[in-house]
């Protein structure tokens, strides 16, 4: 599957994403992602963020694969890695959401469609819009810091550099300030 960008509606996904993917197979996993973010915020605080950050930083390198949490190897620094990706936390909290809802429907739902759906709990806990999100994303088994250097500014980036590369990918100034 190809996430493309388009503009402010971030990306949709191609063929085979659906509002009702678990429907059979895990009909109750937006309701454990949602009872996991809702402990992890009330465990460690404002996690709410770090879950967009994160979908942000996934989906914006190539697609909404999970790449991003993906480990580096001795011979390949992966996005996790990248220094582009400087600050980011709550690896370790999409583990927890993961071993919830492998508890009930082992080895059926993604990581990319875990981090989905805790980026669209995040957004609620941070009072914005209930959005429907559609699932059935497949998880990458690939991951490469050189390829995130193409898509995220670094952390220390002056603001018209940033903005750039906002605007590179459809994302006007307005949007850019949202998501920073």
């Amino acid at each position: 599957m190809v996430c493309v960008f388009l503009g402010p509606t971030w990306c949709d996904l191609e063929t085979g994403l659906s509002e009702n993917y678990y429907e059979t197979s895990c009909p109750r996993v937006g309701d454990i992602v949602k009872e996991q973010v809702n402990k992890l915020y009330e465990q460690h605080g404002n996690t709410a963020v770090s879950w967009l950050r994160l979908i942000f930083h996934d989906c914006m390198v190539q697609s909404c694969d999970a790449s991003i949490l993906l480990d580096s190897t001795a011979n390949l620094v992966s996005e996790k890695g990248s220094d582009r990706n400087f600050g980011m936390r709550n690896f370790k909290h999409i583990d927890t959401i993961k071993s919830a809802v492998e508890n009930e429907c082992p080895g059926v739902v993604s990581c990319a469609d875990i981090i989905t759906l805790a980026a669209k709990e995040g957004i609620l806990m941070l009072r914005g819009p209930a959005i429907a999100v559609k699932t059935g994303r497949r998880d990458s088994r690939e991951s490469s810091a050189s390829v995130v250097e193409k898509y995220i500014a670094l952390h220390n980036d002056t603001i018209d550099v940033v903005l750039s590369r906002f605007q590179s990918m459809g994302i006007d100034a307005e949007a850019a300030v949202a998501l920073l």
